[in-house]
């Protein structure tokens, strides 16, 4: 082969790959010029190529607890709450009583700068003077508030001061939202009438369902406070069915306070079969302690102690205290209706003989 033949077949390689070459970037993609999208790699339409929106299902990817405001849903309402102030001590126990009697929750209202017995000393323009006769006094509460939206009953409890609500429960009242609620205003005193308190109290929550005010005597007793629960008639209360623990001292049967918690549950279940006698020894020269004969469940906290305390000590014994001590106790209820001069009498002077039963 000749120098000619052999540069034409050589030319005729290269045009043949400059050929390749070119059709090979025919079908290359072409670049996206600056400020211009790019295409979709598909043919298909953008409308098209997305994909449809699913469906969330709650349980994966959303709490079922939340609204879709992120808050937390409010529980069913229908509860009873008792809300009381009590300076000297008068008001507290007609509380617990409703409180027992209903199983409902309890509040007390506690003023930020406490009452001292000169504030309430009458007529010597006291504190309670010039608070009860100042339209615009408001004494500030200490402490949180409750939150009343999951009720529906709301009992008020408050003393008598110079013939009306003490000014700290329109401080309450201005100062929570009982709209659409039912408002069951008690007082206690010892012998001022409950008067036009309560009614003063309706312009401060005129969306409530207010019912008359009812007077309690210093010294009204858990049965007459179970009786007019009764006479109010309202549907929405029920009073407890559930059995309730009776505490006899030497035949004496005493007007007990009994705690919501597992180790009054367990002494009531203990009792189920018949009454629980333990025999009782003094110690100390403040209280009175006795083997209940088996072990139940506790929850220890150290406790300053008062008269009429009842405690569950070492989880197996039960104390009854006419006077103070400090140590750790699960706390099983509290003697009403005695004060420390007459629990002193009864439990002061010798070992005695407890017996707990079902009523």
């Amino acid at each position: 082969m000749n120098l000619g033949n052999r540069c034409f077949k050589v030319l005729c390689l290269v045009l043949a790959a400059l050929m390749i070459l070119a059709l090979a970037g025919c079908g290359a993609q072409k670049p996206a010029e600056p400020g211009t999208d790019v295409e979709l790699a598909s043919d298909a339409s953008p409308a098209e190529s997305q994909t449809e929106p699913q469906p969330v299902s709650q349980t994966e990817s959303q709490p079922v607890s939340q609204t879709e405001n992120g808050t937390e849903p409010q529980t069913e309402t229908g509860g009873v709450i008792v809300v009381y102030f009590s300076r000297t001590g008068h008001t507290k126990p007609l509380a617990e009583y409703i409180k027992e009697e209903l199983n409902a929750d309890i509040y007390e209202i506690e003023a930020k700068v406490p009452y001292t017995d000169d504030d309430i000393k009458y007529y010597t323009d006291c504190r309670a003077d010039r608070e009860q006769a100042d339209p615009s006094a408001r004494p500030e509460i200490a402490g949180e508030l409750p939150d009343l939206s999951n009720y529906d009953t709301v009992f008020l409890g408050y003393p008598i001061w110079h013939g009306q609500a003490p000014k700290i429960i329109y401080t309450f009242l201005e100062s929570v939202d009982v709209s659409g609620k039912t408002v069951i205003p008690f007082c206690s005193s010892a012998s001022s009438p409950v008067g036009s308190s309560a009614e003063n109290l309706h312009s401060l929550a005129p969306n409530a369902a207010w019912r008359d005010g009812t007077r309690f005597a210093i010294g009204t007793t858990r049965d007459e406070i179970a009786d007019w629960l009764s006479s109010l008639g309202l549907p929405e209360i029920t009073q407890k069915e559930a059995s309730a623990l009776k505490l006899t001292v030497d035949g004496t049967e005493l007007n007990v306070l009994w705690e919501d918690n597992e180790s009054v549950a367990a002494l009531k279940e203990l009792t189920a079969d018949g009454p629980l006698i333990i025999q009782m020894s003094p110690y100390g020269g403040f209280e009175q302690v006795g083997p209940i004969g088996q072990s139940l469940p506790r929850d220890d906290t150290q406790i300053t102690t008062e008269a009429g305390d009842i405690m569950l000590y070492s989880g197996d014994q039960i104390v009854l205290f006419h006077g103070s001590n400090r140590w750790a106790y699960t706390r099983l209820g509290k003697i009403l209706d005695l004060d420390q001069a007459a629990l002193t009498a009864l439990l002061g002077n010798g070992a005695v003989t407890i017996m707990i039963s079902l009523t």
